[in-house]
């Protein structure tokens, strides 16, 4: 099965969300906050849980290769949320880089399930 047959058969509708707003807050910490950009349809294919420890204590993170047809506008600061699931990319790239949205071109964005 070709990957864009995948998208068909099993994409679904995923939200990306744009990174609208970043500060430092009077403690330190990050503030960010993310406006609904566009809708598309992709396969997504959760690939790995890692146990990782944060605070002490553990917690599985899953991982995902989520796969669009053509180039969506999309960017490693965003997030994708479907399912009641938020995801922060961490990668994106466009098979042998072609510049336009051509009937063979996909784009894959890896990305990290975000907590909370």
């Amino acid at each position: 099965m070709t990957v864009r047959s995948l998208i068909t058969k099993f994409g679904k509708t995923l939200t990306i969300l744009s990174k609208s707003t970043g500060t430092i807050d009077s403690s330190g910490g990050r503030v960010e906050s993310w406006a609904t950009a566009t809708g598309a349809t992709g396969f997504v294919q959760v690939r790995s849980v890692t146990d990782d420890l944060a605070g002490g204590a553990e917690r599985s993170t899953r991982r995902a290769t989520i796969y669009f047809k053509g180039k969506p506008t999309i960017a490693v600061s965003d997030r994708i949320s479907y399912d009641s699931t938020t995801w922060e990319v961490s990668s994106v790239r466009v098979p042998q880089e072609r510049t336009n949205a051509d009937a063979l071109c996909f784009t894959i964005v890896e990305a990290v399930e975000v907590f909370g």
